[in-house]
């Protein structure tokens, strides 16, 4: 360790290039012997003090954004600038810089960049840069770009094959070859922001966009790029990577999904936790009513025969909640496998016509079924519920003419959508609409129910990914859209 640290300090004091380290505020930390030459400083007058006190001012703005650059991790290559010297003399220096992220320290090599040597040196640093440069790409996932906006002409690292599947023999180095890839609708905004950044001075550019893969689809990503600039400010160069983000993006839609799934259950839970008590509360105290009476009239034939009664009534009551509220949880029970099988939803309609044919004749009721074969990748339960409840609502809730009941069918590759309509009293939506698919919501007290019709209908019809939608009047009919995705 001393046998390095002597080492090093020998080659401070004698190397003909300044060497010298920076914090991160831009102060000289250790300089070598050769500022004298090279800056007209003695290491004393640096150390301590800020670079930009010595740097000639109208160099301090590009200096500033290579320090920037360099700190930031950028691939910089090597640059000049002027140093005013102690005698007043302007000095061009050239600059070699490293930025050391652990010990925020920056390390610098700098020489005299007059005459021949001037331009060697700018050659060779020119070459080293390139060469740390294609490292760069071998070593990251990104696809890294370099644009030189004189030439207008774009180089790909190797990344661009690894992350979007590109071959970059087939690969134009025109500007092109990145614009064109970009999403359609998004490649107004991204190019306009790069140009904004260019045009107004700036150094640092970020965008998320989407960008087309080799196979056609697109990814998600985040694009960084850092402007490069010459002495006067001009933009000359562009450089910079692109990161897909395709599956952070998709885990936080599915986190994002998660959480308002869970809060629609726990909204659900609370309003369940309501229904059973309130629904539980009747038939109980009826059942402790009538228990007291017994206790009280037992010498009564009269009194028990009437409490037998309605123990049998409120137990029946109690019965019917119970089973109520088990077909309430298995339908809402998300973890249940659903098995799904080929089936004929004409033939599922006419089942449930041929099962509520009692009523059909009651009420005179007609059902138009159009003909034709739709198959469908479903749950034959889950379908037949659905369209027995609303059928049978349609007849339930029928007007003071006999029902009738309208069901058009419209088949395409990706979808069967089935349309309901029926002629009976209809629903005010303005009132209800929240309510619709709650379960014990009744819109009508005049017509016996439990209000879970149309809970059973959703609920259905989500398990089945399905989508259910409803236009509504009251005292003209109501009209059933639902929309089964087929599985490809």
């Amino acid at each position: 360790m001393e046998r390095n640290k002597s080492e090093l300090e020998k080659i401070m004091a004698f190397s003909l290039d300044l060497i010298c380290t920076m914090d991160e505020e831009g102060r000289f930390v250790k300089v070598s012997a050769a500022s004298g030459p090279v800056l007209g400083y003695v290491p004393e007058e640096l150390k301590g003090r800020f670079y930009w006190e010595f740097v000639y001012p109208e160099d301090c703005g590009i200096t500033r954004n290579y320090t920037e650059a360099i700190m930031a991790g950028r691939m910089v290559q090597s640059f000049e600038n002027r140093y005013v010297g102690k005698d007043g003399n302007v000095k061009p220096v050239l600059w070699s810089s490293n930025w050391d992220a652990e010990d925020r320290i920056m390390y610098c090599i700098a020489r005299d960049g007059s005459g021949k040597k001037q331009s060697e040196a700018l050659q060779r640093s020119l070459e080293e840069g390139n060469i740390r440069y294609e490292y760069v790409t071998k070593a990251t996932s990104d696809a890294v770009w370099d644009w030189n906006l004189e030439k207008n002409t774009l180089y790909w690292g190797e990344g661009f094959t690894s992350v979007f599947g590109y071959n970059l023999k087939e690969i134009t180095d025109d500007i092109r070859s990145w614009t064109e890839h970009v999403h359609p609708e998004d490649a107004q905004a991204v190019v306009s922001s790069v140009y904004h950044v260019i045009d107004r001075g700036e150094t640092n550019w970020k965008k998320e966009y989407r960008y087309q893969r080799a196979d056609g689809s697109f990814a998600e990503v985040v694009d960084r790029g850092f402007v490069i600039r010459d002495a006067s400010g001009k933009a000359i160069r562009m450089v910079g990577a692109m990161h897909d983000i395709s599956e952070r993006k998709k885990s936080l839609a599915e986190l994002k999904q998660f959480a308002e799934d869970l809060y629609k259950r726990n909204r659900e839970l609370h309003q369940f936790g309501y229904v059973v008590s309130h629904n539980l509360r009747l038939p109980v105290a009826n059942i402790i009513g009538i228990a007291d009476l017994m206790e009280a009239e037992r010498d009564c034939p009269e009194t028990l025969d009437f409490c037998i009664a309605g123990m049998k009534a409120s137990g029946s009551s109690l019965d019917e909640v119970i089973r109520d509220l088990s077909t309430i949880l298995s339908v809402t029970d998300g973890s249940m496998e659903i098995t799904k099988e080929p089936i004929d939803v004409l033939e599922i309609i006419h089942k449930v016509k041929a099962d509520l044919n009692q009523s059909i004749l009651e009420t005179q009721a007609v059902i138009h079924v159009p003909e034709g074969n739709y198959l469908l990748h479903s749950h034959k339960a889950y379908l037949y519920s659905v369209f027995y409840n609303l059928i049978n609502n349609a007849i339930k809730y029928r007007s003071t003419q006999p029902p009738t009941v309208t069901i058009l069918v419209e088949d395409s590759p990706e979808s069967l959508v089935v349309q309901l309509t029926d002629n009976g009293i209809g629903i005010d939506l303005r009132r209800h609409q929240d309510d619709l698919f709650r379960p014990y919501k009744r819109f009508n007290n005049e017509r016996k129910g439990k209000g879970l019709g149309l809970f059973l209908v959703k609920s259905h019809m989500d398990a089945l990914h399905g989508t259910i939608s409803i236009q509504s009047e009251p005292k003209k009919g109501t009209s059933f859209e639902m929309t089964f995705l087929k599985e490809k």
